[in-house]
């Protein structure tokens, strides 16, 4: 190609022009031919997925790529703001895949193009096909066993097919694109033992989408796994593999307990994966110290706490939302730890330091909620100091804020001697504080946003203020205050995002 195009911008109008191409196909064949759209976004997902992995076969620079995508990105979301390209875009359910398509793209550019371009194109190839074929199997089913996590309906002939391709294309991809890229070649059972886990992964987070979320799901955790196997050590590679399988029976204890729900489980799974196989004890251990002491804390007085059912947005079992709410940063950092420590040295305190603060930050808040809600004495807002009814957002007690205190400073404890034990690093007592201080700053940010912009609502009948959207058998019943798009999950996000990042400035800057 390149004695055709001796500059990427020429290649880059090239793709352009190919990609409008396969779309255009797609639109003649919906209204020429009356193809149904599921079976044109498809053909679309298919033959994009393929076009863009000779990207780093053509290109020199990855700059025109990443160019691509963001145009691509863009051009997706103003088509399904104003339901242009139906061959893609018409769907029996709200669905944003074709803006997580290109968006992962980018993503695995970014990372792979010079690390090792392989992963690059086999994680894009299992988005590619699996997702379709697994589509395909399941709709093509006539009494297909259907199961739901979240809010879609899934099928198991389809998460079945979804697996069996990832699989094929996992260990086929790599054998082949190694070669050509010039990496270490594996043997073949090597490659169906990588495949395999990959292939679980993969699957399981396809099983956990919504909306299209699998379109960034999928080829982001394969390259992660992926990325592990192939650059990892024996060491991690086995850990991985092991964990991988442990953390299913974490999950499934659980859910058996009811302290996850099914959805909680499987998110707890996939971020246990991340979190375990990645790092190691040393960063399991404050998380798996968060989980228990936290759902014992939830157990204890359930009945003394019925009464804020009707209140909070959530209680009882943890789903997927609220697991990937207090764990989500918590597995951004053992990734960064794990992917940037190599070519930043002496970094992996500092990544230790945000992990343990965005948990400390998650234990304050369930902490000091859970113990909160047994003070006799009615809590204080955090805006001014009044009064407000037990569970009211942005109420601070002061057993709850003493629990939230403790909570952080185990977390803190617990970090400290699980980093000494099993990596031999030493976190001096003067960090432990400051993680302390970073998990209760959290909290309060917390706090602070349950009291001003997280969703409240009034109920008609009763005229209770709730965090829930329905109410005494009400569906969307007025919004009293807030953002109805900022809920308690949201919140909870910011609580742990806060916290990690607090930890993380004050290392620096006393480091």
């Amino acid at each position: 190609m390149h004695f055709l195009f001796h500059e990427d911008w020429g290649l880059f109008i090239v793709f352009t022009m190919a990609i409008l191409l396969i779309l255009g196909l797609a639109t003649a064949l919906l209204k020429l031919l009356k193809i149904h759209p599921h079976h044109t976004r498809r053909l679309v997902h298919i033959l994009v997925g393929c076009l863009v992995c000779a990207a780093p076969f053509i290109f020199e620079s990855r700059i025109p790529v990443l160019t691509l995508t963001l145009l691509f990105t863009l051009a997706n979301i103003l088509a399904i703001r104003f339901k242009l390209i139906k061959s893609i875009h018409e769907t029996d359910r709200i669905s944003y895949g074709t803006v997580y398509f290109p968006v992962s793209f980018f993503i695995l550019v970014f990372w792979f193009w010079d690390k090792d371009p392989a992963i690059l194109l086999t994680a894009m190839l299992i988005m590619a096909f699996a997702d379709p074929v697994a589509s395909w199997v399941g709709e093509s089913r006539k009494k297909p066993l259907l199961f739901k996590i979240l809010s879609e309906k899934k099928s198991l002939q389809g998460s079945s097919a979804m697996f069996v391709t990832a699989f094929i294309v996992a260990v086929l991809a790599m054998k082949l694109f190694r070669g050509m890229f010039d990496q270490p070649d594996i043997s073949w059972t090597r490659a169906l033992i990588f495949g395999f886990f990959t292939a679980i992964y993969s699957a399981g987070a396809e099983t956990i989408s919504q909306r299209g979320t699998d379109n960034l799901m999928v080829p982001i955790g394969a390259g992660v796994i992926l990325d592990a196997f192939y650059h990892g050590s024996t060491e991690l590679q086995l850990q991985l593999m092991v964990w991988m399988g442990i953390t299913v029976f974490f999950a499934y204890l659980a859910y058996k307990t009811r302290s996850l729900s099914l959805s909680g489980a499987m998110g707890a799974w996939l971020l246990g994966t991340v979190i375990f196989g990645l790092g190691g004890p040393e960063w399991m251990t404050p998380v798996v110290v968060f989980f228990i002491f936290s759902s014992i804390l939830t157990k204890i007085g359930k009945t003394h706490k019925k009464k804020l059912e009707t209140v909070f947005e959530k209680t009882g079992k943890r789903d997927i939302y609220q697991v990937f709410a207090n764990g989500g940063v918590a597995m951004i950092a053992t990734m960064c730890w794990h992917f940037f420590e190599p070519v930043w040295p002496d970094s992996e305190i500092l990544w230790y330091m945000i992990f343990l603060s965005a948990v400390a930050a998650a234990t304050a808040d369930t902490w000091g909620t859970e113990i909160g809600a047994f003070s006799r004495k009615d809590p204080r807002s955090i805006l001014g100091l009044k009064k407000v009814p037990m569970g009211t957002s942005g109420g601070l007690s002061l057993i709850g804020t003493m629990g939230a205190a403790l909570g952080a400073l185990i977390i803190a404890l617990t970090g400290k001697f699980a980093l000494q034990i099993f990596a031999g690093l030493h976190l001096p007592l003067y960090l432990v504080g400051l993680i302390t201080l970073a998990g209760l700053c959290g909290a309060l940010v917390d706090s602070l946003l349950g009291a001003t912009v997280q969703a409240q609502y009034e109920c008609p009948r009763c005229h209770k203020i709730t965090e829930k959207m329905s109410h005494c058998g009400q569906d969307s019943i007025p919004l009293k205050q807030g953002c109805r798009m900022i809920n308690n999950d949201f919140v909870n996000f910011c609580n742990t995002v806060a916290g990690g990042l607090l930890g993380g400035i004050l290392y620096l800057i006393l480091y």
